[in-house]
């Protein structure tokens, strides 16, 4: 008995031993991690106040996979091959597309051959297509300020700007998926969705029935489902998708990787004949058009185009479908042409009749940059008069809503919105953590009760905006695949100005009195999970 004890405290310390060693192992690698201030001390938190589930936690979530696409974008040859397929998130990059030779029109320099181009060192490529784009720049009479964020997106991503010639916004799901529906019965060729939620509900049953007979009719159709968001799609219904020869696939599938279970593709987009963009911040769910059974209604935004900016959003969707395929994918060579095709028979922007003027941001847990918040960043930065922004979520770090109040002290008028019907409490107590010290300096906040909100608007001096997939938080900076389009438009922007405008009707206002109101217990309780919201 006496042997059996010692022999059990001896395996005790054994693994209490190992347990430290790897505590302060994660810890070191955490310091080194090159993560912000505030999540490496999150997730040092996190490991010391739980110990066991901390390290667990760390392993499914706390991998820096942006660092190692870092690495990788620095190694050549074989070497890279296997850092890739070992420590990368993903196999290929949008941005490899969008500076590749045939998709990037840029590179057509203008008098010279293309092996000329071809014999420059990369430095000097790099200072043809800058030096271009300042001259298409000036040339389309941009202002300085919105001239910074179109550099900065090439810079950081590839993209570049794209002319349009239609574009229509939608404020509630039903006139939204019945534009969707509508140029789905009308697709001729093609019809690509990519979606993080959807449901085999009446409105995912209404889309599945089309789809089936706008694949008998010949239609080449692919569907993309984030791996969580559609986790619970039923058996029937992917078989009949199945039977009538439309492919689907699952992005970051849990049921092979589970370690990503965190990082999602918040993505959502509809891509018909390759001439027709849907995307916003509506996924495929009947709760999108009636509010389901949790809430009385949903306020979001999609949004209709037809221009250049559809072959931008193809590409990404040709890139996500790579990731989720196999390596012998025939379609993968021919939609990478489709893709390419759109991109290579366009003009350069200054050559042609300007009418809506885009470009696309997008990023992810393992892309170089965390582009998106750059961008809303940038835009803050260079607010004259007024900043709106929209959100579900307003989970920012310490950076922005340093910015948010050197601009309101600089005079800039900002107003924040965002939903007073929350789907989930925690990120919903947390912003409540930042409203005394934005509210001091004059930054007006409000709470929408008419259902729940779930656009991502932010509008600057009514005359650039965004929308998109990603909120005004944390989760949807650093960790989930997102994509909005920038406008560079007056038109577009009052139009989401003036919808703001309406929906702060069915607002209440979050002030000094209501944050009296808040008790020491729930601030304490909010506090508390500010600590950890770095790495929720």
């Amino acid at each position: 008995m006496v042997d059996l004890l010692g022999l059990f405290l001896n395996y005790t310390v054994f693994f209490e031993r190992i347990h430290y060693l790897l505590v302060i192992i994660l810890i070191i690698v955490i310091l080194l991690s090159d993560r912000s201030p505030n999540n490496m001390l999150a997730w040092i938190f996190t490991i010391y106040i739980f110990p066991i589930g901390g390290i667990i936690l760390y392993f499914l979530f706390g991998i820096n996979w942006r660092k190692n696409r870092i690495v990788s974008n620095k190694m050549k040859g074989e070497e890279k091959k296997i850092f890739s397929r070992l420590f990368n998130f993903l196999q290929r990059d949008t941005s490899e597309i969008f500076r590749s030779k045939d998709f990037f029109y840029y590179n057509k320099v203008v008098g010279k051959k293309n092996e000329n181009f071809e014999k420059m060192t990369p430095q000097e490529r790099e200072k043809k297509i800058n030096k271009q784009i300042d001259v298409m720049l000036q040339n389309i009479n941009m202002n300085e300020r919105e001239q910074e964020i179109v550099k900065m997106l090439y810079k950081s991503e590839g993209t570049f700007l794209t002319n349009n010639t239609s574009y229509r916004l939608f404020y509630n799901g039903k006139d939204a998926f019945d534009s969707i529906l509508e140029d789905i019965k009308g697709a001729k060729h093609s019809i690509y969705m990519e979606y993080f939620i959807w449901k085999s509900d009446e409105l995912g049953e209404k889309i599945k029935n089309l789809l089936v007979k706008k694949a008998k009719e010949g239609v080449k159709i692919k569907l993309l489902f984030d791996g969580v968001g559609a986790f619970n799609l039923s058996r029937k219904y992917k078989k009949e998708l199945k039977m009538a020869g439309i492919e689907a696939r699952f992005f970051l599938d849990v049921k092979f990787s589970i370690t990503k279970l965190n990082y999602r593709n918040h993505r959502k987009m509809t891509i018909v004949d390759n001439e027709i963009l849907h995307t916003g911040g509506m996924n495929v769910g009947q709760e999108y058009i009636d509010g389901g059974k949790r809430f009385s209604s949903w306020r979001d935004t999609n949004a209709r185009f037809i221009g250049e900016i559809t072959a931008q959003y193809l590409a990404i969707f040709v890139t996500d479908w790579l990731n989720s395929g196999g390596k012998n994918d025939d379609f993968s060579r021919i939609i990478k042409s489709e893709a390419v095709k759109e991109i290579k028979d366009q003009e350069p922007i200054d050559k042609q009749k300007l009418k809506y003027v885009m470009q696309v941001s997008s990023s992810g847990p393992d892309t170089e940059w965390t582009t998106l918040k750059y961008l809303y960043s940038k835009m803050i930065s260079v607010a004259k008069k007024e900043i709106i922004i929209q959100s579900p979520y307003f989970v920012p770090d310490t950076s922005l809503v340093s910015q948010l109040k050197i601009m309101a002290l600089s005079g800039v008028k900002i107003k924040i919105m965002m939903t007073g019907v929350p789907d989930k409490k925690i990120p919903y107590w947390i912003a409540e953590t930042y409203f005394e010290e934005l509210i001091d300096v004059g930054v007006k906040i409000y709470r929408y009760k008419a259902g729940f909100l779930h656009c991502k608007n932010i509008i600057v001096d009514e005359k650039m905006s965004t929308m998109g997939t990603c909120n005004f938080d944390m989760r949807s900076f650093e960790i989930n695949y997102e994509v909005n389009s920038v406008f560079f438009n007056e038109e577009i922007s009052k139009d989401l100005k003036n919808q703001f405008l309406r929906d702060l009707e069915l607002c209440e206002k979050f002030d000094e009195a209501k944050l009296k109101k808040v008790g020491f217990f729930k601030r304490l309780r909010n506090s508390g999970f500010k600590l950890i919201s770095p790495i929720m």
